[in-house]
């Protein structure tokens, strides 16, 4: 067989592993999923030593865009690893001098590909600002043909995630909708799965039931804003609109990116916070407070919100947890509103909210 056969059955045969990889990629809804579909694809394709994945975020109120980004799954010697959590040690800062300049150069350049002779970065946008770099190590040169298959197929995958968060999100507001909830909080679970149950710890000592508080939990907490009906019947729905717009402004700047937002419906509002000691956990919702608190809006004035705030268990599921998040809320609105009530977390509060004991009714 002659180069050029070669060279063409060679292309043909990779045009099918990308149509097969493709028809995988565009099946998944879930984001991590897809970014480990994509990272197998291209290491087939591309025969790819090494792929890794960069998450990225704008950090908050700074004069000039910083960005830091972090490597969130790495593709290697047949191995996937994951790193979800967002700490100061794995945490890689633009501004800083041994930031590595191919990457920067691919985060601050978003219409390029970066590449040194057997590596290629690229950054992957959601509604034109960076979400993800794809940090790509070859055992071969790239060829302009492979440049331009990698291009198509993360644009592909591109469109894919903006579908995806059309389908996910609050037309209103743009935070996640309730259907993503139940989607989240079932992957929160699927991760603790391993963690010991509690009839698997002496709950007779101290200590352990101290330390189990103190490790980094995921927490929820249901957020309600008072006297709504009033915002709309005294100056109309489209000013109530504008109040729920700001809201999850707000709380976009009030909680980590990494945390999940929600618009539970209505005037309600959800957030899912990752890994952290409660105190901490409790400081962003508590900031949150003060912040619509002391937020002047539009025509409406001042506008205050209620919150119930509990800590995920590793056995439970979302009406439980939402149950005992409601209750505290509701002892936020009976106690004089604009406050934040944590939900007892216990034997008894875990078997008042049990589906078996039916269920309550949210607000």
């Amino acid at each position: 067989m002659g180069k050029g056969q070669s060279e063409r059955t060679d292309m043909s045969l990779k045009s099918f592993i990308m149509l097969d990889a493709l028809a995988v990629l565009t099946s998944l809804d879930d984001r991590d999923a897809l970014l480990i579909s994509l990272g197998i694809s291209l290491q087939e394709i591309f025969d790819l030593d090494r792929v890794d994945f960069y998450h990225c975020r704008l950090v908050p109120e700074q004069e000039h865009a910083e960005w830091q980004i972090k490597r969130t799954i790495r593709l290697a010697h047949r191995q996937i690893t994951q790193e979800s959590q967002w700490d100061e040690k794995n945490t890689l800062h633009s501004n800083s001098a041994d930031f590595d300049p191919l990457l920067k150069n691919a985060l601050y350049d978003l219409h390029s590909t970066v590449m040194d002779q057997n590596r290629l970065i690229r950054c992957l946008k959601i509604n034109n600002h960076p979400y993800v770099l794809i940090d790509c190590l070859s055992k071969h040169s790239f060829k302009q043909a492979d440049l331009r298959a990698l291009r198509g197929m993360t644009r592909i995958y591109e469109n894919h995630i903006t579908l995806l968060n059309y389908s996910e999100t609050d037309t209103l507001t743009g935070l996640l909708n309730r259907k993503t909830l139940e989607r989240q909080f079932q992957k929160i679970m699927n991760q603790q799965k391993d963690a010991p149950l509690p009839h698997q710890q002496d709950t007779n000592s101290t200590s352990e039931r101290r330390n189990q508080q103190e490790d980094d939990s995921y927490f929820l907490a249901v957020m309600d804003i008072d006297h709504f009906k009033r915002v709309n019947d005294q100056f109309g729905h489209i000013y109530g609109d504008e109040v729920l717009l700001l809201i999850a402004q707000l709380m976009q700047a009030s909680f980590r990116s990494g945390d999940d937002l929600f618009r539970f419906g209505g005037e309600e509002f959800v957030v899912l916070m990752g890994p952290q000691v409660e105190s901490s956990a409790l400081l962003a919702v508590e900031r949150f407070r003060q912040r619509v608190e002391q937020t002047q809006f539009p025509q409406v004035g001042q506008v205050t919100i209620s919150i119930g705030f509990t800590r995920l268990l590793n056995f439970e599921i979302l009406s439980t947890v939402l149950g005992r998040a409601d209750e505290a809320l509701y002892q936020s609105k009976s106690n004089g509103r604009n406050q934040v009530t944590i939900a007892p977390v216990d034997d008894i509060s875990i078997h008042a909210h049990s589906p078996n004991n039916g269920s309550i009714e949210l607000f």
